[in-house]
């Protein structure tokens, strides 16, 4: 079809389908317009009438709280009081007075005057602080209009003033202070009228809760008094017209006349004009009872006349401009054309893509004869590809070289964007893959990312079970679930080739061909030729890997003579523990064999004392008792009892029984300490009590701690925890409290070898054995002393075998590693040094207290001190 004549048709078809559309969806756009223009103005309207309303409550129920304030002024104790003269009483008034202000916050002025005017009592509330005012700066009111209103007033009746602005000295006050006088009379118990109360309450307060009422509103709200005038406008510069004269011209009726002559004869009422739409309410404050006045501009000028509560009102005005009305309906208007236009946008692609369907089916006859002739180019490099295959494979046998050829050749071949090679392990119930090679299109603007076959699971256990996978569209394709259809669309692949490599080694290896920039259909030529790709690549692989095979059989030789090295080191190692090991086992069995065979003689002796005592004692009082009977004895018996000092003997004789008691229950002590440190009659684990072994190796180590002529000595400070019964091997335990503490000793006397006798008192040497209970189920034994601390080298190498800080002959180097073996071992806990220059070093014995819960910390560690 020529060119001209196609796009002609294209076009026809276009527009047949376009114009009836896009009238249709005016239409409908229309018609939303409109029915949304309607009901936001009948919602606007409702509100507004809601809120007018709720303002009219607010106004009522502040007069009302106000008037309430002022009964209970003029009922005061303290005003009574006042009138009935008694001393003192004025002062206790002006106190009430000045709380009620300062809790309040609502009365410029609270005031108490008698009959002819002058003031009593007067509070002020100024810049947020009421104040008594002192007798000598208290006025006369008589002049003014609300004195004279409200002293006319009766019992329980209120005078309320209009809402005008404050005046002084014949002047508005600046800035403006609006002001509602609030007054009833007061009378004494005889019902004889004394004076009047005044509140002036702030119209600030009111005017407030007024404009919050129409915060954030799209409507403007007004309140006028009964002449139209604005006691809260729109326009500062127009409100309160009554009090200045260059303002009386400036009243609601005067800006909006049409709406003022509805708004001055109906109660209330909604209604809209080209000025807009008004909604209105009257609100009357007063309730019967209660007075107003007309009041005057001047300070002292009379007042006209006594209003009725009908007569004092106010009116409520909520205005909404035109121009708030449109605002919203062309914002909205906007968003349709805005819509609108989009839907003339889809309409528009739906039918040219209508249009252009009918094109695509000629188009499709020259693609078929296209792709024939790139069939017999894609032939013709299929023979290429496998010449190079078998050339490298000759050339040589590097199994890394033979892979980077597929994959280079491979993406050249099919003209794709990317190829990997992945080798597959599986072992138990777990598969993870490899990538070995691959090979990017050189013109990519950006990188792939990660592979799919590594992100999607299903894709791997197919390549695992030598499946081939062919997806010309991933988007569309049934054979992928919707989450990995979605994750390899979001990770931005169109078409994928999967095909498995399986050699007769039981290796297995993928080849991965990746499109990402547009769609690329696999034909069945091309799956065919990496089927075959595959095939030869699997036999290149088992060659190369029977070449591998032989040079590792070579390296294994070398590798097993190193190994034979190592194994001789670790048994001269294990030797020298062995050595260390039997050397504290023969120990335990000596301590043992010696403490049993002490502690029988040392029990009779200890057992016998008593005894001896007891008839010594006996003989002793025996003596006595002779001597007293037989008043006259024979020179020999008293040269004997000169001989042998009968008198110190008496008196000596207790005291030495009562020491060799101390010497044989301190040998028993020893005794038992040596068979608790050994404990070789405790093969098992047991429970028993840490402290008990931390004392007994204590008692051992006794003689190297104590003060001596040539020896400064060591304190020993124990801080036990409360800690329970420990499952554990008793001797094999002390046998690490041993270790550490000895260290301990060594360390500090050799860091006083090295100090002279003033450094040794200014710090004495120490000590420090703590233990606690570790959340709930461990214990911790801390011992640290104040010696000369370990650099971080040392630190690192603590628990190594054979490695030791101390002089050739004097240690072993292996104390520390067979404790490390112990705790962590045997008893699955953990040990860790803690140490500084110069600060003394901490080691950390932490084992659990039950064996069934195990550590989950390092076997060792070394740590800095915080």
């Amino acid at each position: 079809m020529p060119p001209q004549i196609h796009s002609r048709v294209l076009i026809k078809n276009f527009l047949t389908v376009f114009l009836p559309l896009s009238a249709l969806v005016g239409v409908v756009i229309g018609t939303i317009y409109y029915q949304q223009v309607q009901t936001e103005q009948i919602l606007l309207k409702t509100n507004e009438l809601r809120k007018v309303d709720l303002e009219t409550k607010v106004i009522s129920g502040d007069f009302h709280s106000v008037v309430s304030d002022l009964m209970v002024i003029s009922k005061q104790n303290e005003l009574q009081r006042v009138l009935e003269g008694v001393s003192g009483q004025q002062q206790a008034l002006s106190q009430e007075l000045l709380l009620f202000s300062g809790y309040k916050k609502l009365y410029d002025q609270i005031r108490f005057l008698d009959r002819s005017g002058k003031e009593v009592v007067r509070v002020n509330f100024n810049k947020g602080e009421p104040a008594i005012v002192p007798e000598e700066k208290l006025q006369v009111q008589a002049k003014r209009y609300w004195f004279n209103d409200t002293l006319r007033l009766n019992q329980g009746q209120v005078f309320v003033s209009p809402l005008d602005l404050n005046i002084e000295r014949g002047q508005v006050e600046q800035p403006l202070k609006p002001m509602i006088r609030f007054g009833t009379p007061v009378f004494d118990r005889r019902g004889e009228k004394r004076g009047i109360v005044v509140l002036n309450y702030f119209g600030t307060k009111l005017l407030d809760n007024f404009n919050q009422a129409f915060a954030n509103a799209s409507s403007q709200g007004m309140l006028l008094n009964a002449d139209g005038y604005w006691l809260k406008g729109a326009k500062p510069e127009d409100e309160w017209g009554f009090m200045f004269p260059n303002r009386k011209n400036r009243t609601f009726g005067q800006a909006f006349p049409q709406a003022w002559q509805q708004i001055s004869q109906k109660e209330s009422g909604q209604f809209q004009t080209p000025e807009g739409i008004f909604t209105f309410t009257t609100v009357y404050p007063l309730v019967e009872g209660q007075k107003s006045s007309t009041g005057a501009g001047q300070a002292f000028a009379p007042s006209q006349n006594q209003i009725d509560t009908k007569s004092y009102h106010w009116k409520i005005v909520s205005w909404v401009s035109p121009e708030t009305l449109t605002t919203k309906s062309n914002r909205f208007l906007s968003q349709l054309l805005l819509l609108y236009a989009g839907l003339v946008g889809l309409t528009g692609i739906g039918s040219w893509l209508l249009a252009r369907a009918s094109v695509n089916r000629n188009m499709a006859q020259l693609e078929l004869r296209q792709s024939e002739l790139e069939l017999r180019k894609l032939v013709e490099r299929e023979k290429i590809l496998k010449t190079r295959l078998s050339s490298q494979i000759r050339n040589s046998l590097d199994l890394n070289t033979i892979l980077s050829t597929v994959v280079v050749e491979v993406r050249e071949l099919l003209q794709i964007d990317r190829c990997q090679f992945f080798w597959c392990h599986q072992e138990d119930e777990s598969t993870t893959l490899e990538l070995s090679q691959q090979a990017c299109a050189p013109d990519l603007t950006e990188p792939l990312g990660c592979s799919p076959i590594q992100n999607v699971e299903a894709l791997s256990e197919a390549a695992m079970q030598g499946n081939l996978l062919c997806f010309d569209d991933i988007a569309t394709d049934s054979w992928l679930d919707f989450k990995s259809r979605n994750l390899l669309v979001t990770l931005g692949f169109k078409s994928l080739l999967t095909v498995s490599v399986q050699t007769q080694s039981g290796r297995l290896g993928v080849i991965v061909c990746e499109h990402s920039r547009e769609l690329r259909p696999w034909s069945d030529d091309e799956v065919e030729i990496i089927r075959g790709v595959a095939d030869q690549l699997a036999i290149a692989i088992d060659q190369a890997q029977l070449y591998n095979q032989s040079r590792a059989a070579t390296a294994a030789a070398t590798t097993q003579a190193e190994q034979l090295n190592q194994v001789l080191h670790n048994l001269k190692e294990t030797q020298a523990q062995l050595i260390q090991t039997e050397k504290m086992s023969s120990l335990g069995q000596l301590v043992a064999g010696v403490a049993h065979e002490i502690n029988n003689p040392v029990n009779f002796i200890y057992g016998n004392l008593t005894h001896v005592s007891e008839y010594t004692l006996g003989l002793l009082e025996l003596v006595e008792l002779y001597q007293q009977s037989n008043a006259h004895s024979t020179p020999e018996v008293e040269a004997h009892i000169e001989a042998i000092d009968l008198d110190f003997m008496a008196e000596d004789l207790p005291k030495i029984l009562i020491s060799m008691k101390m010497g044989a229950n301190r040998i028993r002590e020893i005794v038992l300490s040596l068979r608790n440190f050994s404990r070789l009659d405790e093969a098992d684990m047991k429970p028993v009590n840490i402290h008990e072994g931390i004392d007994s190796t204590l008692l051992i180590l006794q003689n190297r701690f104590k003060q001596t002529p040539g020896n400064a000595g060591i304190e020993i400070v124990k801080e036990y925890g409360d800690i329970p019964l420990v499952e554990c091997y008793a001797g094999q335990l002390n046998q690490v409290f041993m270790n550490l503490i000895g260290n301990a000793i060594d360390a500090l006397d050799s860091y006083n070898s090295k100090r002279t006798i003033e450094e040794i008192e200014a710090k004495p040497s120490q000590i420090l054995i703590r233990t606690e209970l570790r959340n709930l189920d461990r214990i911790t034994v801390k011992i640290a002393d104040n010696g000369p601390g370990m650099n971080e080298v040392v630190k690192q190498r603590l628990f190594d075998p054979f490695f030791t800080t101390k002089a050739a002959g004097k240690g072993t180097g292996l104390g520390l590693a067979i404790s490390a073996q112990i705790v962590t071992e045997k008893h699955n806990g953990a040990i860790w040094c803690i140490s500084e220059p110069g600060q003394g070093a901490e080691f950390w014995v932490e084992i659990p207290i039950n064996q069934s819960s195990k550590l989950a910390t390092a076997s060792t560690a070394t740590l800095s001190r915080i």
